[in-house]
């Protein structure tokens, strides 16, 4: 994709364009646009942003817009950088483990509050200024892991993925019909499933108890359940790496 960028996309995201000509200042700058087409987006959705409508909502022509962003693709690279600036700023008071589960929180309730957010291709998350600076206060919770930069860049990456899992998941549960009688997975087990095709799923299955009223069980919420898991897991490796680096 970068391919098709134009060699000015880099100094737009971070708010430096190139020296222009001389001349009277333009009266329509890079943050303008990509600020229309943010209203759009939280209005109408990620599909309702093109160059036409963004054009429209700052008042002047689609070719006036093409001088400022090459195309749609840079505009929503520029857009992808905007919204980061609206994800909340966790406590900053947090041990790694928990400052890492409000910081991966914080992507998932961003999410939620804009769904728009999960329709934006992955391309499209180049670091500009304010995603990486969201990227700094992941290292800021890590600044005593003892990992190698690389891994905990690499760790930062992985709970990123997991929270915008966590999200789809959300935001999805939050527009599915309540009153489905087979929303929950084990009333859709008993109703359709046949044993014999699913041994092992079934077999397992009968073992399960549902938790006793004013009792819950680890699993009860899967998001804190697999945020558990995840941090359990980074948990084990720093203690690897630890123990690797005392035996040296």
């Amino acid at each position: 994709m970068m391919d098709a960028m134009s060699s000015d996309l880099i100094p737009r995201l971070w708010g430096k364009p190139p020296a222009g000509r001389r001349g009277p200042k333009p009266a329509l700058s890079v943050a303008q646009i990509v600020e229309a087409a943010y209203v759009i987006a939280d209005e109408q959705g990620l599909a309702a942003v093109s160059m036409a409508r963004v054009a429209e909502a700052v008042g002047c022509s689609p070719m006036a817009l093409y001088r400022h962003v090459k195309n749609k693709d840079e505009l929503l690279i520029l857009l992808a950088d905007r919204l980061c600036n609206d994800l909340p700023e966790p406590d900053r008071d947090l041990e790694w483990r928990e400052g890492l589960a409000a910081w991966m929180r914080a992507q998932v309730d961003l999410a939620v509050r804009k769904p728009w957010f999960l329709d934006l291709p992955i391309a499209a998350t180049l670091p500009g200024p304010n995603r990486l600076a969201w990227i700094d206060l992941g290292f800021y919770y890590l600044r005593d892991v003892a990992l190698p930069a690389e891994e905990k860049l690499a760790i930062l990456g992985i709970v990123a993925q997991y929270a915008l899992g966590e999200a789809k998941i959300e935001v999805e549960a939050a527009l599915s019909d309540p009153d489905n009688p087979y929303a929950s997975f084990e009333e859709m087990l008993v109703t359709y499933a046949d044993p014999e095709r699913f041994p092992h799923l079934m077999a397992s299955m009968a073992t399960w108890q549902p938790a006793a009223p004013g009792e819950e069980s680890d699993s009860d919420d899967p998001s804190a359940f697999g945020q558990s898991l995840l941090m359990a897991g980074i948990a084990a490796h720093i203690e690897r790496h630890i123990e690797r680096s005392d035996r040296k």
